[in-house]
C-alpha cells in the first residue's frame, strides 16, 4: 500500500440551511445542520484513503472542541492522524456556512491560530519511509521543511499551490519536486499573463515540473530539461453538481500515483478523473472517489 504524508491545514465547516438570512440583528432558525471536515491537505488524505493509499495527516490544530471533531472524522476516514498536533492557547479553523432556501451561501470564515504554530515537531526522519509527500500552501512553515526533507531523501514532493502570498508561493515552488497550481494560484505566484512563462518560472526556482490545473480546460504542465514544452491532459466531460474540494481531489490523487511510481502524464490523467467523479456530487470531501469507481471511470470515457 503507498503511503502518502499530507502536511499543512486541518478545518471544519458546519453548514446550517435556513430559508433566508435576515438584512438587520436577529434570531434564524435552521432546518438543518451538518459539520463537514476541510482544509486542502486534510481533505487530499481522505482522498488518498478512498482510493486505496495510505494517508498520514501532518498539522497543527488547536486544543479545542473543533479538534476533536476533525481528528475523529480523519480517523474515520481512513487516515493515520498521529502527527496531527495540538497546541495549547491557539485555535483550529471553523466556519460557519449558512446554505439559504435558493442555494446561496453565507460564509463566516476563521482561519485558526494553529497554522502560526512553529514546525520543530515533525518527525521529519519519518518521511524517507513514505512514497510520496504533499503539502499545501496554508501552513508554510511546516510545508518548507518537509519539501525540504523530502527532497534530501529522494522522495516524489507535491505542493499544492493554491491561491496565496505571492513570497510564500516563490518558496514552495522552489521547494517541491512537483509544483501543481491552481488557475488562480498561478496567477498569484506570477502575475497575469502565458501560461508557459509562469511555469516556468517555478522550474528556475527549483522544480522539476510545474503544472497549472484550469478546470474544464484540464491540466497544463511542462517539465525541466524536456524538449516537448508546454504539454497537456484534457479534463473529463461532466455534469457539474458541485466542484467543492476538487482541487484537493486531484492533488490527492497525483501524490498517490506518484507513490505508486506512476510517470507524471498518468498521474495527471487518473487524477483528472477522480476530480471530475467528484464533481457529479454534492458537498466536499464526502463525494471523493474509490479507486474501483476511477479505474471504471476510465475503461469506459
Amino acid at each position: 500500500m503507498a503511503r502518502v504524508i499530507c502536511i499543512g491545514h486541518s478545518a471544519l465547516d458546519r453548514l446550517f440551511t435556513v430559508e433566508a438570512w435576515p438584512q438587520a440583528s436577529a434570531k434564524v432558525r435552521a432546518n438543518s445542520l451538518m459539520e463537514v471536515g476541510g482544509g486542502m491537505a486534510a481533505n487530499a488524505a481522505v482522498t488518498v484513503a478512498r482510493l486505496g493509499g495510505e494517508p498520514h495527516f501532518w498539522g497543527p490544530v488547536g486544543d479545542d472542541s473543533v479538534a476533536d471533531v476533525m481528528s475523529t472524522q480523519l480517523q474515520a476516514a481512513g487516515v493515520d492522524v498521529r502527527g496531527l498536533r495540538r497546541f495549547a492557547g491557539l485555535h483550529s479553523s471553523t466556519s460557519a456556512i449558512l446554505i439559504d432556501a435558493r442555494g446561496e451561501r453565507l460564509i463566516v470564515s476563521y482561519r485558526g491560530t494553529a497554522l502560526e504554530a512553529p514546525a520543530d515537531w515533525l518527525a521529519l526522519d519519518q518521511i524517507d519511509s513514505a512514497g510520496a509527500l504533499l503539502a499545501d500552501v496554508r501552513w508554510p512553515q511546516g510545508s518548507i521543511a518537509a519539501l525540504r526533507a523530502a527532497r534530501r531523501a529522494g522522495i516524489p514532493s507535491v505542493i499544492d499551490a493554491d491561491t496565496a502570498e505571492p513570497a510564500t508561493l516563490q518558496s514552495l515552488a522552489g521547494e517541491a519536486e512537483y509544483a501543481v497550481f491552481s488557475e488562480s494560484g498561478l496567477a498569484c505566484f506570477a502575475g497575469a499573463g502565458d501560461i508557459e512563462g509562469g511555469l516556468r518560472r517555478a522550474l528556475a526556482l527549483g522544480a522539476r515540473l510545474a503544472a497549472v490545473t484550469q478546470g474544464e480546460r484540464g491540466v497544463f504542465w511542462i517539465e525541466a530539461g524536456q524538449p516537448e514544452g508546454l504539454r497537456h491532459v484534457p479534463a473529463f466531460a461532466v455534469r457539474v453538481v458541485d466542484t467543492l474540494a476538487a482541487g484537493d481531489v486531484f492533488h490527492g490523487a497525483f501524490a498517490l500515483e506518484l507513490a505508486r511510481g506512476k510517470a507524471p502524464a498518468d498521474g495527471f490523467r487518473f487524477a483528472a478523473a477522480a476530480a471530475a467523479i467528484k464533481c457529479t456530487r454534492p458537498g466536499g470531501r464526502d463525494g471523493s472517489p474509490s479507486r474501483d469507481e476511477v479505474e471504471r471511470f476510465l475503461r469506459e470515457v
